[in-house]
């Protein structure tokens, strides 16, 4: 195992002191763009704190991880939560596509390429989470490695993110979760020309 991904105190990690707040945004696109829940899915996610007619910018991590809950029951149904926190990952890239400031990265993804969309990867994942550090580096041709501090670690939902960014640069991607910690994790990022 490799020294960053042994369990340290969140000060030495770099983790806040404050609590973890998620931007409205990050919700909007999975939920309202992507996902659109209606009936019993739409009042789970009331119950757990997450009212899309609520005026709060931001909310705190714990309402992102069990709004993530419900979606996973109601949206990936039988699906173990690792797998399904890929599909949602896939989805919230989706979704943000439907943004206004998504629908500027996905007209240019396809411009840009993988190597300049992973390059541009921590600029992306600070605007969801700012408290998230993402280090990333190329390995050979057409596959890189990324580490991830944060807080409360979802590496599966960011693993199905990443592969779905790269799907609008016109590769073929795989994302492998290669090592899990209690802040920490890396993944394995491949891909194949379309």
């Amino acid at each position: 195992m490799e020294p960053w991904i042994h369990p340290e105190p969140r000060e030495a990690l770099g983790l806040p002191h404050l609590a973890v707040r998620v931007p409205r945004r990050n919700f909007e696109g999975l939920f309202q763009h992507a996902l659109r829940p209606s009936g019993l899915f739409a009042q789970a996610l009331r119950d757990v704190g997450y009212d899309p007619d609520a005026v709060e910018e931001v909310f705190p991590l714990e309402v992102w991880r069990a709004a993530l809950a419900v979606a996973r029951r109601h949206a990936c149904p039988g699906l173990a939560s690792e797998d399904a926190n890929r599909v949602l990952g896939t989805h919230y890239v989706e979704g943000f596509a439907q943004t206004l400031v998504g629908r500027i990265f996905a007209a240019a993804a396809p411009l840009l390429g993988a190597e300049r969309c992973l390059a541009r990867l921590p600029t992306y994942l600070r605007a969801g989470r700012d408290d998230m550090k993402l280090l990333l580096e190329p390995v050979r041709a057409r596959e890189w490695r990324a580490r991830v501090v944060d807080a409360d670690p979802l590496p599966d939902f960011v693993a199905g993110a990443v592969e779905q960014v790269l799907r609008r640069t016109r590769v073929l991607p795989r994302v492998d979760v290669l090592e899990r910690a209690e802040h920490a994790y890396s993944l394995r990022i491949r891909w194949d020309e379309a």
